[in-house]
């Protein structure tokens, strides 16, 4: 499915390079806003993206605008909602499988605050509720705008450029070398996917023994 994505989008965008600023700041919001960004492969088409950009396909510029104002209007649409909807009904609409990263996200926003908004887009399942919880807490209107702001502005660079740089080293590949490439690029995925599978439990641990009080260890009705 995420293949059949990358590709449909490259061939578009190949067509239509002047919609690629549009096409990222959808992506971007979509993958900044709160739930939805589960539904959707928004992490792959930006690297994605991001191998165009290094394969000369695109121009940066638009590109990573586009990323920057998706990520920062789509933290920012998840913030107004859960001030207008309210604690309850955020809570009892949550999917049951997102309660316990939305306590996660509450319990790290009263302890750190601003720096639990700048962090929290960077960690995948925070990302998707942490806007919910500043909401829900009512923190200060401007204070998360600039913590979601200047994240958003670090945060861009970051997701599009192992894409880029991919990218580049792909169109550096004379095809007589391709398989080699591709070979070793198949280790170094699965050295990183090992790495993680090690790596992510770990951290779940650190985060449950570190910020779980008794009340967040009960569901969040």
């Amino acid at each position: 499915m995420i293949d059949t994505a990358l590709a449909s989008l490259e061939a578009w965008i190949r067509v239509n390079a002047g919609w690629a600023g549009p096409v990222t700041f959808a992506i971007a919001f979509l993958e900044s806003f709160p739930i939805v960004s589960i539904l959707v492969p928004s992490t792959a088409l930006l690297l994605g993206l991001g191998a165009m950009i290094g394969g000369g396909l695109l121009d940066p510029g638009p590109v990573l605008i586009g990323c920057i104002l998706g990520g920062i209007l789509g933290d920012a649409a998840g913030f107004w909602l859960a001030r207008a909807v309210g604690p309850h009904r955020i809570r009892r609409r949550l999917p049951r499988n997102w309660r316990r990263p939305y306590a996660w996200a509450t319990r790290l926003f009263l302890r750190f605050g601003w720096s639990a908004v700048f962090y929290g887009r960077f960690i995948g399942p925070l990302r998707a509720v942490t806007p919910l919880a500043a909401g829900v807490i009512r923190m200060g209107h401007w204070r998360f705008q600039s913590a979601n702001i200047l994240s958003a502005i670090v945060w861009a660079p970051v997701m599009i450029m192992p894409g880029s740089i991919g990218g580049w080293i792909a169109s550096q590949i004379d095809k007589d070398e391709m398989p080699q490439a591709i070979a070793l690029a198949a280790v170094l995925g699965i050295g990183g996917w090992l790495a993680w599978q090690r790596l992510a439990p770990m951290a779940r641990a650190w985060i449950r023994t570190r910020f779980s009080t008794p009340a967040l260890r009960r569901p969040v009705e």
